[in-house]
């Protein structure tokens, strides 16, 4: 029963130390002549970063989606990318944009498929820990 209670705080744990989040960031002081840029990756991705006009703005988070308030009127460059090494292809999406004032613009990201050695890595993984949790009984 021990065991039992100890796998599920240490699962408990896991799930709530990895949840993405919605990130929302200000991109300047100034709310004159601005609008919102929204961006949401197909999935959650891990590791992310984002630029606007070359100038980092999320910095390594696990993201569910990235806002951006308060962003100048005009045209914009975003750079989206992901250091996740477990995607088939490497997630990096460049977009322009042109934001007129009080707009809200949303941009959605196709997150790659995930490799085969990650599928590989998931199964052994679970392999391995159901070998060990009966091998103990």
């Amino acid at each position: 029963m021990k065991k039992i209670s100890l796998f599920a705080l240490a699962l408990g744990l896991l799930l709530f130390t990895s949840c993405a989040k919605h990130i929302y960031v200000d991109y300047q002081n100034e709310v004159t002549n601005t609008g919102t840029l929204v961006i949401k990756p197909s999935k959650p991705t891990q590791r992310t970063f984002v630029t606007i006009n070359d100038s980092l703005v999320v910095d390594r988070k696990f993201a569910k989606s990235v806002t951006l308030k308060k962003v100048p009127e005009g045209a914009h460059v975003i750079n989206y990318t992901s250091e996740n090494s477990w995607y088939k292809d490497k997630l990096n999406a460049e977009m322009a944009v042109k934001l007129d004032k009080g707009r809200e613009i949303t941009k959605l990201v196709e997150v790659p498929p995930y490799s085969t050695g990650y599928w590989i890595y998931v199964t052994g993984s679970a392999i391995v820990g159901a070998l060990i949790a009966i091998s103990v009984n």
